[in-house]
This record gives structure tokens, C-alpha cells and sequence, in this order.
């Protein structure tokens, strides 16, 4: 996993992307984070991510 289990964030780390599709439809605003979890700014923007993401 990118983001941890207790983690407000919803992971589909596994490229489950038709669960992902669902879950932004039944939302009126989604933002979609796409990362590669060896890269080191995909790691230094997951703190920012979880950061909005407790925001909104």
C-alpha cells in the first residue's frame, strides 16, 4: 500500500480501476492522485495528498 489502512484516502493500489470509477461517480468532487510508489516526489506529494484530503 502508498497510503496507510487508517488512512482517509482510498488506495486501490492493486489498479483496480473500475472500483475507483464507482467510487468517483458517486461523489460530486473526487480528486485522483496517480503515483509511482518508488518515485520520491510521488512520496513527498502523499503527505500533501492526505493532507488536502483531511481538509475537504
Amino acid at each position: 500500500r502508498f497510503f496507510s489502512q487508517d488512512s482517509i484516502v482510498t488506495d486501490w493500489y492493486r489498479g483496480q480501476l473500475s472500483s475507483a470509477l464507482e467510487a468517483i461517480n458517486l461523489k460530486e468532487v473526487s480528486f485522483v492522485m496517480y503515483y509511482a510508489p518508488w518515485d520520491a516526489e510521488s512520496q513527498y506529494v502523499r503527505g500533501e495528498f492526505e493532507k488536502a484530503a483531511n481538509i475537504l
